[in-house]
């Protein structure tokens, strides 16, 4: 007989904390994007020895950083940032946070004005 009124106990408690109208459960997330985007579908259309520097600055827009080398040879820069940042309240009583951030660094380097290579460096760091 006490199992039933314990199991009952359980029952109404349970329905009340999850069936009322509070906020049993709220979570908020937010994606910010920062400095020049590269994509890979434009990367997939760059060649070497075939892309000019005209062309990837017309698809792509100034580079972050432009670094002449000698007369020849220019590498260019495009930087960029994306911050997650996640949020989350159980019950109002336990309440979590976090931050993801991923850094993505492409460069291109030009001799005589066409591509002669081109790589990306990629970083991430969590907080929370």
């Amino acid at each position: 007989m006490k199992t039933r009124y314990l199991n009952l106990l359980i029952l109404l408690t349970s329905l009340l904390a999850f069936g009322s109208g509070c906020s049993v459960i709220h979570s908020h997330s937010t994606t910010k994007m920062m400095g020049k985007q590269v994509s890979d579908d434009t990367l997939a259309r760059i060649e070497v020895g075939v892309t000019s520097e005209d062309w990837v600055v017309a698809t792509l827009g100034e580079p972050t950083s432009r670094e002449k080398v000698n007369d020849s040879t220019t590498i260019m820069k495009y930087a960029s940032k994306k911050i997650r940042s996640a949020n989350s309240t159980l019950l109002f009583v336990f309440d979590t946070s976090s931050k993801k951030e991923e850094k993505r660094t492409v460069y291109f380097e030009f001799r005589n004005g066409i591509l002669d290579r081109y790589w990306e460096e990629t970083h991430s760091f969590s907080r929370g």
